[in-house]
């Protein structure tokens, strides 16, 4: 479902395509062998902006009748939400990203306004933004590693960075998802 997010315009057939990981996760949470409880919404570029708008306080986080543990989000771009998460959410960005400037993401760390958007910090749990120095949009993709020029962007795998963000993922899944899981399990 969220894969679509890309290939159809944004109000296509009067839905928009914004809502669709929350409803990803009421498909997965009616599967016989799913736990619904220990699951993170991760997404890159579009799909981290699904992945935000998934967690941040608002109508469609409030009416998601299953809701997620923690979300990722890797090189998107951050005008327009209002760093206002239910859960702990890293956005994990390239300090060269040209597509997704790091300047929009701080200016929603410290709130300050963009798109008529009104911000109060600390009205949610707190955004962690990590950027990577001399990383470019897609620094995770091992197939960009002589870099290229798409829509006028520069995207170029960074393997520091790439390694980091696995760590950073690593981290908030364990933090988030695994330790939560290990309370349940029954003491030996």
């Amino acid at each position: 479902m969220v894969r679509a997010a890309c290939k159809i315009p944004a109000p296509a057939a009067g839905r928009s395509t914004w809502p669709r990981t929350p409803t990803a996760l009421d498909f997965l949470a009616k599967l016989p062998f799913v736990d619904r409880a220990p699951v993170a919404a991760i997404g890159v570029s579009q799909g981290g902006g699904l992945a935000l708008t998934s967690v941040e306080r608002g109508i469609i986080e409030q009416t998601a009748p299953n809701k997620f543990r923690a979300a990722v989000a890797f090189y998107r771009p951050c005008r327009g939400f209002k760093d206002n998460m239910t859960v702990p959410t890293p956005i994990l960005i390239g300090e060269r990203d040209d597509w997704s400037p790091t300047s929009e993401c701080r200016n929603m760390m410290e709130g300050r306004d963009d798109f008529g958007i009104s911000r109060q910090n600390g009205a949610g749990i707190p955004v962690r933004l990590i950027v990577y120095p001399g990383a470019c949009q897609a620094f995770d993709n091992p197939a960009l590693r002589d870099g290229v020029q798409y829509f006028g962007y520069h995207l170029e795998c960074n393997q520091r960075a790439a390694d980091q963000s696995g760590d950073a993922l690593r981290d908030v899944l364990e933090a988030t998802i695994l330790a939560k899981e290990q309370d349940k399990e029954p003491a030996p």
